[in-house]
């Protein structure tokens, strides 16, 4: 009879721990939809523009300063990045560095309250609550049934349960080191699209825009402030339209929006504006190589994007964990309770929550880091690289011309 109480007890301490979870869920849902989740909303209607017959530097800025006012309307110029503690997603100054790097008692501090609203707790708590309903399951049964008190007392669960901890650690090792392997391949990636294209620019503005022909140099600059922009687009599946009917002629536009892939697409612009120069002429051979050695290079670079959206780590990986860690739960409880001076259900319940926090918590973490395109800054690099392609026709202007 003390024991039933006991029990009860303990299950109605769960059930307020578990409302004030809700709470505190719905709490740190509202924060997390206010950071992270673009409000749906129509895009101020641009003026109808009128292109000028020949196109100029000024008009190239002014349109880029038009894109500055669509921010937050799109979600291809919406910030992602999570606001209330450091983030992955938004592209890092020295004040995030400085905050990032303070004292570790601050730094715990921090983390300690960021806690229950970390996407990561969210994700895992429900795994947790039913570790621990299973738990008490298992305490009750063993408490209540003299059959299921031998059973337990007599399995070498206690001692076989070590046995666990080795192929988890190796999964998750195995796992988590491959998905971050993806996530920082990734980023690379992107930004050899920045050095590339500020090249690509570079090049365009000193043999295509001075000396050939200025509306086909500023065309090529579009283009590579676009690309980008609809690199973002295709990898997290992003409507690019207005950035493109922003960006390019009408004619222009129209011919990327009703292609299949965009990026590619463009590179294939860029090379046929590159071949028709050449073959008229105009542009030396060393130069034409110097565009394609570039071009290569982006195409690489979109291929290797494209693979690692496109073929994910084998989900072996995953059902394996995921089946080796729900029979790690499911034998805890048991090898806990038959362990030898572990005789308090508090210490019980507390062992399971924090086991499965850390391992289900990291096995999240690799499946989350595993698609790495949603982590990373993509809106902060896109809008770098813009930024770098724009400065190569901006700084032309101002530059001491060469007697």
């Amino acid at each position: 009879m003390a024991a039933s109480k006991h029990y009860r007890l303990i299950c109605s301490i769960v059930a307020v721990g578990s409302l004030l979870f809700n709470l505190t869920i719905i709490e740190a849902a509202k924060d997390v939809v206010e950071s992270s989740v673009a409000v749906t909303k129509f895009p101020p209607s641009q003026p109808q523009k009128k292109w000028p017959q020949r196109d100029s530097i000024e008009d190239f800025l002014s349109d880029r300063r038009y894109l500055e006012t669509l921010v937050n309307t799109t979600d291809i110029l919406t910030k992602s990045h999570w606001k209330r503690d450091s983030s992955y997603t938004k592209s890092w100054t020295n004040e995030d560095w400085e905050r990032h790097q303070i004292k570790s008692i601050h730094r715990y501090t921090r983390h300690i309250q960021s806690w229950f609203s970390s996407p990561t707790f969210l994700s895992v708590l429900p795994t947790i609550l039913v570790s621990v309903l299973w738990a008490i399951t298992c305490m009750s049964a063993v408490s209540r049934f003299r059959s299921v008190e031998n059973f337990v007392n007599k399995a070498p669960f206690s001692t076989s349960i070590s046995s666990f901890t080795s192929p988890i650690s190796i999964l998750l090792a195995l796992k988590t080191n491959r998905a971050l392997n993806r996530l920082f391949e990734a980023r690379n990636m992107f930004g050899l699209f920045i050095r590339v294209s500020t090249s690509l620019s570079g090049l365009s503005v000193n043999y295509i825009y001075q000396p050939i022909d200025k509306d086909l140099g500023l065309l090529v600059g579009r283009y590579l402030a676009a690309y980008g922009w609809c690199m973002k687009g295709q990898l997290r599946g992003e409507d690019d339209s207005i950035v493109l009917e922003t960006l390019l002629p009408p004619a222009e536009s129209t011919w990327v929006l009703s292609q299949q892939d965009h990026p590619s697409a463009i590179v294939f612009r860029l090379r046929s504006i590159v071949a028709d120069l050449t073959k008229r002429g105009k542009l030396p051979n060393a130069i034409t190589k110097s565009f394609e050695d570039r071009l290569n290079e982006l195409e690489r670079a979109m291929g290797v994007c494209k693979r690692i959206k496109a073929s994910p780590i084998p989900p072996t990986f995953t059902r394996m964990t995921s089946r080796v860690l729900c029979m790690f739960l499911c034998f805890l409880p048991l090898a806990l309770v038959s362990t030898p001076g572990l005789k308090s259900p508090l210490a019980v319940l507390v062992i399971v929550t924090f086991l499965s926090y850390i391992f289900v918590g990291i096995d999240e973490i690799s499946v989350e880091v595993e698609n790495p395109f949603p982590l990373l800054p993509m809106f902060s690099l896109s809008s770098n690289l813009e930024q770098k392609v724009a400065d190569q026709f901006e700084s032309y202007q101002d530059m001491p011309k060469s007697r």
